[in-house]
């Protein structure tokens, strides 16, 4: 039993071709909800600017060009604007809404889960009629995603309500941690995504089933950027768990493998692709990765298959 806990909206009529191809049984969608214009909120412009002129990585000259080169008037709401629209024309279909992921869904309901998406950063009749859209639709969890989202979980003012809508439905959070690509790969500009902003909400809500996409660890400037993170809020919180979506590399790390078992246990690690954002890996590429890890064999099938069939419960 293989099942993908990560497979982007986009492509959607290759899911289930390239799932066969990999060998992959169950396979959880997810959709984004995301405006790039929530990026010009003041209280959200502010941070990024003060953040972006705090950060002292190797982004930060290159990122400044760039700017530059987007005209007089251009800022670093626009360079992020800019890109959100850019990734959307690149992975075409990536934040369909709900009703439509459910359309998708149903067409294949033996094989397929579908994950919709609510923005934190919405008035909260928006949030109220988005979290039905997501119940009446039949979806079995939510993603969340701090970077693109713009929201920080211990200082949003929704957050509390989508958990308790979860708890309430039995709906899983698909939570992003790490950085993103594009000027999220600026570790500042990514901060809202680090774990340890999560435990005053997981604090409250403890039976609410929260996956960390990416245990915390997507980043091309620091890989492993928030890995301890991860753990440690995972080690806290029986019901947390991680995937291992575009960073399936970290199982070939002695280190952050002993980490892992000696931490939680590979009991709470999921198997998830992100196909296909992750450039030039599909499906089959990322379960060989798991596959052929230095993982012992009952890990391997925890990680492929059975430790997400126990949460999908």
């Amino acid at each position: 039993m293989i099942i993908d806990f990560h497979i982007h909206s986009t492509n959607r009529y290759d899911i289930l071709k390239e799932m066969d191809k990999a060998g992959v049984n169950i396979g959880v969608v997810v959709t984004i909800d995301a405006d790039p214009n929530d990026i010009y909120i003041k209280e959200i412009s502010t941070k990024f600017r003060r953040r972006f002129s705090n950060s002292q990585n190797i982004f930060y000259g290159w990122g400044s060009r760039f700017i530059c080169s987007l005209g007089k008037q251009a800022s670093i709401e626009d360079w992020i604007r800019n890109f959100m629209y850019e990734a959307a024309l690149t992975y075409p279909g990536i934040a369909i809404g709900n009703e439509e992921l459910s359309k998708f869904i149903k067409l294949n309901s033996k094989r397929l889960i579908g994950f919709g998406s609510v923005n934190p950063n919405k008035p909260i009749h928006y949030i109220e009629e988005k979290l039905k859209e997501i119940k009446d639709q039949d979806l079995r969890g939510i993603k969340l995603i701090p970077t693109i989202q713009f929201f920080n979980p211990s200082e949003n003012r929704n957050i509390n309500r989508i958990f308790e809508f979860c708890e309430r439905n039995r709906l899983i959070i698909l939570y992003h941690t790490g950085c993103d690509p594009g000027p999220f790969e600026v570790p500042e500009l990514s901060e809202d995504a680090n774990p340890k902003y999560l435990h005053k909400v997981l604090d409250k809500y403890s039976n609410v089933k929260l996956v960390l996409a990416h245990i915390g660890s997507y980043s091309a400037v620091r890989p492993g950027i928030w890995f301890n993170e991860a753990l440690n809020i995972m080690k806290k919180h029986d019901n947390v768990y991680a995937d291992i979506s575009a960073v399936t590399d970290i199982l070939y790390n002695d280190g952050m493998v002993k980490k892992i078992r000696e931490t939680v246990g590979f009991e709470k690690i999921l198997f998830g692709s992100d196909y296909p954002v992750v450039d030039g890996r599909d499906i089959l590429a990322e379960v060989e990765n798991v596959k052929k890890s230095i993982l012992k064999d009952h890990e391997k099938e925890q990680v492929l298959g059975l430790n997400a069939l126990e949460i999908l419960r």
